[in-house]
């Protein structure tokens, strides 16, 4: 009996069980229930990653006990959550951020640029000579304020007698960078000077770039310093390129010669929802009188300043405190040393640069607005532990 002559009923029943049978293998197909083909498994997504550059869901929370994470080739350390009270050389161990920072000396094949207002780590001292040894060009620039120093002066002749470069400014105004540029690709620069106090005492920062035409630009900067090109000696490369972050970008300014104050002014100028700042040394009427301006537009304006500074003369402390912002003199019984504005929680104005006349006009001085959430949300983690210092002061013992 051929199909045709089926009754019809039963040619319905045969095609709706055809039907099935089709939708039967199609589902099968979809989502098998056989076991997965060893040679050939099916490929699952990871929705925990530990990258943060692959988080879908963003950076990694910051832990202020932990190091900070790394964020598409721009690394803050910070010394803060490392520093013991009172504090006892004994007692000191490496913070991630000198460990970071003898790691990438240990590891440069080609030169290594430093310009630093001071400078007396022993353990730097012999990465120094090291790399020296094995060939890689290694260059020095300091503040001669600091060359009496017996530690400085050991530092700088273990150099000298290496016939490694080193040059003191040799004038009353500050070198007052604290800057390194490896190789071809790779720049520190913050408020950290390479010193005992600075890195087991005082609170500071510095972001670590991996950026070949960033560090291209900091080995000029440290080519006029070698020089004898000091302050308005110098020569501006500006205007500086803008890099990209996966979500923002940043660029950077020296002084005396770039006219950094401006940028300063005009960023705070342009504040939509809070100002946060820590400053070692503020001076600077422009800058005070820009974030009294966002006060009395109703911003929160909140900060921390050095102690041994609140009273100093031009400090903008009693002006600021006086237009009501929120600003209290720090808790860390050795010294408070950021130079850092957070604005809107997404830029952070930092670097070497103290918010004085001095930095604008006299020092030689970097400068970096970074304008990036989930960088400013790490400055800001660091932020709230010199905030909470202050509520609550450390003590130093006997």
């Amino acid at each position: 009996m051929n199909k045709n002559n089926l009754p019809k009923d039963w040619r319905v029943l045969l095609l709706i069980a055809v039907v099935l049978l089709i939708a039967l293998y199609f589902k099968q197909q979809i989502n098998p229930t056989s076991q997965p083909d060893v040679n050939n498994p099916i490929p699952t997504v990871d929705n925990n990653p530990t990258n943060p550059d692959t988080n879908p869901t963003g950076p990694t929370p910051i832990d202020p006990s932990a190091p900070i994470v790394p964020v598409k080739g721009v690394t803050l350390y910070t010394t803060t959550s490392s520093l013991i009270y009172p504090d006892v050389a004994a007692n000191r161990k490496q913070p991630p951020i000198y460990k970071a920072f003898l790691a990438d000396i240990a590891a440069a094949k080609s030169k290594i640029d430093i310009a630093v207002f001071d400078i007396d780590l022993p353990e730097l001292r012999d990465a120094l000579l090291a790399a020296h040894k094995r060939g890689v060009t290694v260059r020095l620039a300091y503040d001669d304020t600091n060359a009496t120093d017996a530690r400085v002066a050991q530092l700088v002749g273990a150099l000298q007698d290496a016939k490694i470069p080193v040059v003191a400014d040799g004038r009353p105004p500050f070198m007052h960078e604290k800057v390194a540029a490896i190789d071809d690709n790779i720049v520190w620069t913050g408020s950290w000077n390479l010193t005992f106090n600075d890195t087991y005492r005082n609170n500071n920062q510095s972001w670590r770039f991996v950026n070949s035409t960033m560090a291209g630009l900091y080995h000029q900067e440290i080519d006029q310093l070698m020089s004898g090109k000091f302050g308005v000696e110098k020569v501006s490369h500006a205007p500086y390129p803008t890099f990209p972050l996966p979500d923002g970008e940043y660029t950077f300014f020296f002084s005396p010669v770039d006219g950094v104050n401006k940028h300063v002014v005009a960023t705070i100028n342009a504040a939509k929802k809070n100002v946060r700042f820590l400053a070692f040394s503020y001076t600077d009427k422009a800058i005070s009188q820009a974030m009294i301006a966002a006060h009395k537009r109703n911003l929160p304006v909140q900060g921390v300043m050095e102690t041994q500074n609140v009273k100093g003369t031009g400090s903008a402390f009693p002006a600021l405190q006086s237009a009501g912002v929120d600003i209290l003199q720090d808790g860390n019984c050795y010294i408070m040393h950021h130079k850092t504005i957070i604005i809107d929680d997404e830029i952070v104005i930092t670097g070497s640069y103290n918010f004085t006349k001095n930095a604008e006009q006299n020092n030689d001085e970097n400068l970096l607005i970074i304008h990036s959430p989930s960088l400013a949300a790490q400055m800001i983690a660091e932020y709230k532990l010199v905030r909470a210092q202050a509520e609550q002061p450390t003590t130093c013992g006997k």
